[in-house]
C-alpha cells in the first residue's frame, strides 16, 4: 500500500497563484496525497479555491506580533493535523513538477529522512529573471538550501521548525538539526517552480526589511553557518562564474537586486535592535 503524503500550504490571502500550485499536485504522478490548508483569515478567494481542489481546510491565526513572519507557526499547525508518512510543506506560489512527488517518496523509501527541492524561479520582468539566476547559484549551497520533504517521524522527533526563528532561517536551522542527530539528507533532481509574479524593486527591499528583523535570532542560535547565510558575497556566486557570463543581463539586474535587498535587510537588523 502506498504511503500518504501530506502537502503543507500555509496562505493569507493567496488566491492569485494558489490556484496554479494545487493545479500542479493535483496533476502529481504520485497521487496518494492530502493536501492542508492552513489559512489566516484570507478575504479572498482562496478557500474557495481550496474546496475545489478538495483540500483540508484549517484556519489558524498564531497569536503573534503583528508584523512577524507567521507562516512557520502554520506549517507546524499543519503538520499536528497531517495524516501522512510524509509531509512536504510548499508556498501557495510554487508549482510542483508533476513527477516531484513521486521521486521523493522512492527516494525516502530508499533510506532517505529528509529531502531538498531545487527551487527554481519565473515570473514578470528584469528583476524575476535576476532571482532565478540567483537560485540556480544556490544548487548544493547548504547555507541556503535546506530540506522542505520529511518522514513525519522524524519531523516529530526534532520538535518541528523553531517559531522563534521565524522568517530567520527556520528552515536552514531544521536542516542543521538533521544533521546533528545523524539523519540522512538528500535531494531530488525534480524541481520546483516559484512564482515571482511581478517583482518590483518595493517588494525586493520590503521583503528584505521584514526577514531582516529575525536575522540575529539565527546568528545567535547558529553564529558561524548564521553569518554565512546573510553574506551578500557568496562564494555559491564566484563557481557560478559561467552562468553570469551566459547571462549579463541578468547578472547586472542581479547585482542591483543584491544592493537592494542587502540594504533592506540591513534596515531590518537595525529596526530589530532599535525597537528591543
Amino acid at each position: 500500500m502506498k504511503k500518504l503524503v501530506s502537502v503543507i500550504i500555509p496562505t493569507k490571502n493567496s488566491a492569485g497563484m494558489l490556484r496554479n500550485c494545487l493545479r500542479s499536485i493535483n496533476n502529481q504522478t504520485y497521487t496518494h496525497i492530502e493536501v492542508i490548508i492552513v489559512d489566516g483569515g484570507s478575504s479572498d478567494d482562496t478557500v474557495r479555491i481550496s474546496q475545489e481542489y478538495n483540500a483540508k481546510i484549517y484556519t489558524f491565526k498564531p497569536k503573534v506580533k503583528e508584523g512577524t513572519f507567521d507562516a512557520t507557526h502554520k506549517r507546524n499547525y499543519g503538520v499536528a493535523k497531517a495524516s501522512g508518512d510524509y509531509i512536504y510543506y510548499v508556498d501557495a506560489d510554487m508549482e510542483l513538477d508533476k513527477n516531484l512527488i513521486k521521486e521523493a517518496v522512492q527516494l525516502a523509501e530508499e533510506g532517505y529522512d529528509a529531502l531538498i527541492i531545487p527551487e527554481i524561479s519565473f515570473g514578470v520582468g528584469v528583476w524575476a529573471s535576476a532571482k532565478d539566476l540567483e537560485r540556480r547559484c544556490y544548487f548544493g549551497d547548504t547555507t541556503i538550501e535546506a530540506p522542505r520533504f520529511f518522514k513525519k517521524s522524524v519531523w516529530v522527533s526534532l520538535g518541528g521548525l523553531d517559531e522563534n526563528l521565524a522568517g530567520g532561517r527556520d528552515d536552514g536551522d531544521m536542516y542543521f538539526k538533521l544533521l546533528e542527530h545523524s539523519y540522512k539528507v538528500g535531494r531530488t533532481s525534480r524541481y520546483i517552480r516559484h512564482n515571482e509574479g511581478e517583482l518590483t524593486v518595493k517588494k525586493l527591499f520590503m521583503k528584505k526589511l521584514f526577514y531582516g528583523k529575525d536575522v540575529l535570532k539565527y546568528v545567535k542560535k547558529r553564529p558561524v553557518v548564521g553569518i554565512k547565510s546573510y553574506m551578500p558575497l557568496r562564494w555559491s556566486y564566484i563557481r557560478n562564474w559561467r552562468l553570469f557570463l551566459r547571462r549579463p543581463k541578468d547578472a547586472f539586474f542581479f547585482v542591483l537586486m543584491k544592493i537592494i535587498e542587502s540594504t533592506g535587510g540591513v534596515v531590518g537588523v537595525v529596526s530589530s535592535v532599535i525597537s528591543r
